[in-house]
């Protein structure tokens, strides 16, 4: 059995005493369930997340394992460096 799909419709607006009140007016949706979402006006950044502390130790472990070759243009000149390819015109 195919489980079809239904669209997400997004409406911002407050929540006074107990009830919602949308900032614009919704039509043909009478009796549908909602999903009501809270969004803080100004959250406060929270601890690192995982993601944010794997990216820090990845760029840590990019700048241990750098080696200086004296070489300015490795990168861009690397098949010359590698292979022994004549080098790119810059």
């Amino acid at each position: 059995m195919w489980k079809q799909e239904k669209a997400m419709l997004s409406v911002k607006g407050t929540f006074q005493n107990g009830v919602v009140h949308p900032n614009e007016p919704i039509e043909g949706h009478e009796g549908q369930s909602v999903i009501i979402v809270f969004l803080e006006e100004n959250p406060t950044p929270g601890p690192a997340t995982p993601e944010d502390s794997d990216w820090d130790k990845l760029r840590q472990l990019i700048k241990n394992c750098a080696v200086d070759t004296d070489i300015g243009d490795l990168a861009h000149q690397h098949d010359h460096y590698l292979y022994g390819m004549p080098k790119r015109e810059s």
